[in-house]
């Protein structure tokens, strides 16, 4: 039976009029307002869009409830210092490792299936399951950030090759991007960012599988003779080494600018590439024998915060629901949930979404879209792994710096095999 929080059933199923002496059916529920605050740091464009859905939310929702929305590029200080002192907002928006970075401060929400309208087997399996700990669900799905390859339909055109089918191996990018780069035009075939660690690792990741796995109950880092990551090292230097690969760091500027052939990056650059015309093509990254089922991701969330009290945590449960499945009776492509994939550009999650007869029409979006739960949709590691944020910004950092500007990579697999195994010693006690 679902919780009715702050609702109050009117007397009786029929109400009889004093004065005019008939019947009234009276089988709604009324509810005490309720206020609750969301704290997020989604300041770009699409935050537009979700500042127009929380706006719907409070006209439309039934609840009578009121959602206060903070957006600040400084969300990151806020959040952690709100929650430090018990008085952090009732709602989040947070990513998959955050269940560990917010350990205590959360509240668990595996109850949110029984509370809503909602339903677990809506949601891809593998998206759930990053948002677990052993514990429990702390999450639910709000945006799936995957990276993915583009690529400019125009360069390839004039490149002589084929604009509409782009590389199917790693060997058939080297190719594609040394006919495709022209200096004299500051066109480059390649693209890959060496500040874009997030990306090159998940590149990294279709060559040879997760940076860390767990085996026998203890966590490893996966560098060190693993021939995937081998063949890595060799592919990604050679883009730099033939000068099919520019050094500089903003490629996103490049691609909207026609200076790009290939390009990986997130989904959310498609929005720009849409307002911008660009003739491009969009697909899942490549994949190799060695690395396997690879749709690496980062999940982030709704949470909901221990300091919310039971009818804010209702609500806030409340909220999440709308945002899946809108007002009673409304359409799939009326919802929030869709128009985060339609309007913004990023691949759902949600099955009713995927399902539908737009999304299945929308090339792009289908094109990148993965709901196989056979797929490991982690990045560089497994969702319960905690050290998830150090060995991003330590070793593999390191990592791609020497690659792109030292000459000697003869070591780098090594050396990040020793960095990434201190840091898990330290975090687990090894």
């Amino acid at each position: 039976m679902k919780r009715r929080g702050m609702a109050t059933v009117l007397a009786g199923t029929m109400v009889l009029s004093m004065l005019g002496g008939f019947a009234v059916q009276a089988d709604e529920e009324s509810y005490d307002p309720i206020t609750i605050q969301f704290w997020n740091g989604w300041t770009g464009s699409d935050g537009q869009v979700l500042m127009e859905y929380v706006d719907k939310f409070n006209e439309t929702n039934k609840w009578n409830i009121t959602v206060e929305m903070d957006m600040s590029s400084e969300f990151r200080d806020k959040i952690t210092t709100a929650m430090a002192a018990d008085a952090a907002p009732a709602l989040i928006l947070g990513n998959a490792a955050d269940k560990y970075t917010y350990d205590g401060k959360l509240r668990k929400l595996d109850e949110i299936w029984d509370n809503t309208d909602i339903k677990k087997e809506d949601f891809v399996s593998s998206y759930l399951n990053s948002l677990s700990t052993d514990d429990g669900l702390y999450g639910v799905p709000f945006q799936i950030s995957s990276y993915v390859m583009y690529w400019n339909k125009d360069l390839f055109e004039k490149a002589g090759l084929d604009p509409e089918t782009p590389p199917a191996t790693y060997d058939e990018w080297t190719e594609m991007a040394q006919k495709l780069t022209d200096p004299d035009s500051h066109v480059y075939g390649s693209g890959l960012s060496y500040t874009n660690v997030g990306a090159d690792a998940c590149i990294m990741q279709m060559f040879g599988g997760l940076e860390v796995t767990e085996q026998d109950g203890k966590w490893h880092a996966n560098f060190e003779n693993n021939q995937g990551y081998i063949d890595f090292v060799s592919w990604f230097k050679t883009q730099f080494d033939n000068g099919s690969n520019p050094t500089e760091s903003d490629l996103d500027t490049m691609f909207v600018s026609n200076q790009l052939g290939l390009y990986i990056t997130g989904a959310w650059l498609m929005a720009d590439l849409n307002t911008y015309g660009i003739n491009y093509g969009v697909t899942t990254l490549i994949e190799t024998p060695e690395g396997g089922k690879q749709a690496p991701s980062n999940t982030q969330c709704f949470m909901v915060t221990s300091s919310a009290s039971d009818e804010e945590a209702l609500a806030a449960e409340r909220f999440i629901s709308w945002w899946h499945t809108g007002n009673d009776d409304e359409a799939i492509e009326d919802t929030a949930v869709y128009a985060w994939s339609d309007r913004i550009g990023y691949p759902t999650y949600y099955i009713p979404v995927a399902d539908s007869e737009g999304y299945q029409n929308n090339a792009n979006m289908k094109a990148i879209t993965v709901t196989d739960p056979e797929y490991c949709m982690d990045s560089v590691a497994p969702g319960n792994f905690r050290a998830w944020a150090p060995i991003l910004s330590g070793p593999l950092t390191q990592f791609f710096n020497t690659m792109t500007f030292d000459g000697d990579t003869s070591t780098v697999l090594e050396d990040c095999q020793k960095e990434a195994e201190r840091i898990i010693n330290e975090e687990y006690g090894y």
